[in-house]
C-alpha cells in the first residue's frame, strides 16, 4: 500500500513508500516536481513542529509540521521544468542557513534541509494531507516563540537545536 501526496496545485507528487525496494512507485506529469520516499512506512520516520518566524511565515500558519526522512530516502525532481524551485533562508532561529524548496507554480513548501542535519529532508505535513493521518509530532521546535493561547504537542519540546 502506498501514500499519495501532493502540493496545492498537484504539480508536484509525493510517492513515499512502497513495498519493493527494486520497484519503487512513480508517477510523472509533464510539468512538475516529482518526489519519491522509500525504504519505509511514512509513519515510522520522526516528526517535528516548529514555532520559529521563519516556519510561520513559510507555511503561513502558526508553525511548520513535518516528516524527517533521510535524503537517501527522497528523490525531488521536476523532469526539467524548473517546477520545483530552491532558496536559502538566511533569516533563521538557529542562525544557520537553510534550504528550503516549493512548488513555483502554488507556492506550497515541500522541504526544509537545515544545516544542522544536512543528510535529513523535512517533508511538510500538508504534502499528505486527507491521504493519512497525521502524526502528532514527537519533537517541538521554538516552543517559546508559540502564541499564548496554542497547546504544545511535542514530547521532546526545545528551544534550539
Amino acid at each position: 500500500m502506498s501514500t499519495k501526496g501532493q502540493c496545492l496545485c498537484g504539480a508536484v507528487k509525493v510517492h513515499p513508500p512502497y513495498s519493493s525496494p527494486t520497484h519503487p512507485l512513480t508517477h510523472t506529469h509533464p510539468l512538475s516536481p516529482q518526489v519519491t520516499v522509500t525504504s519505509h512506512s511514512l509513519s515510522s520516520y520522526p516528526t517535528l513542529c516548529c514555532h520559529c518566524t521563519s516556519c510561520k511565515r513559510r507555511s503561513g500558519g502558526l508553525a511548520s509540521y513535518a516528516f524527517l526522512i533521510p535524503a537517501a530516502h527522497v528523490t525531488i525532481s521536476d523532469g526539467g521544468s524548473g517546477a520545483h524551485k530552491t532558496t536559502t533562508d538566511t533569516d533563521t532561529a538557529s542562525g544557520h542557513p537553510m534550504v528550503r524548496t516549493m512548488c513555483a507554480l502554488c507556492g506550497s513548501p515541500v522541504a526544509v534541509v537545515e544545516h544542522s542535519a544536512p543528510q535529513t529532508r523535512c517533508l511538510q505535513y500538508g504534502l499528505f494531507a486527507g491521504e493519512v493521518e497525521l502524526p502528532k509530532p514527537k519533537l517541538e521546535m521554538f516552543a517559546g516563540r508559540m502564541e499564548g493561547w496554542e497547546v504544545r504537542v511535542g514530547e521532546d519540546v526545545r528551544e534550539r537545536d
